[in-house]
């Protein structure tokens, strides 16, 4: 059953963090690149894209309801092959250390987020083992 909860958590958390980001950099930006946009909507959709990583994190990790860092992780380790298979299929449009910079604060996102929910008082912890 814990194994089937953090499963679960991944994929929604995964999920809503996607959704969170498409939301800020598609709807209410317009489409945010590296060529197309300005300074200051870089700025805005990093930090908002960066708050949709860890808004994500702490949603799989709150439907974990475990003390783990395994939905955090696993979503890192996603972004990771996310971001390879871009990347070497030459999908990306923007500089390489540009779509590295923006991977590596999804992941700094992530692994806030899911620490924050991990660490608040009355968060579910597993029993240890007899």
């Amino acid at each position: 059953m814990r194994l089937l909860r953090i499963v679960f958590g991944v994929i929604v958390g995964y999920a809503a963090m996607a959704v969170l980001i498409t939301l800020v950099q598609e709807t209410w930006l317009g489409g945010v690149g590296y060529y197309e946009s300005s300074l200051v909507e870089l700025g805005v959709a990093g930090f908002f894209t960066f708050l949709s990583a860890a808004v994500g994190a702490a949603v799989g990790t709150a439907i974990a309801g475990v003390r783990t860092r395994a939905v955090a992780a696993t979503m890192s380790v996603l972004v990771v092959i996310e971001t390879t298979v871009l990347t070497l299929s030459g999908s990306l449009s923007d500089p390489l250390w540009f779509d590295m910079v923006a991977s590596a604060s999804l992941i700094v996102g992530i692994l806030l987020g899911g620490e924050l929910v991990r660490r608040r008082p009355g968060h579910t912890a597993v029993a240890p083992a007899a």
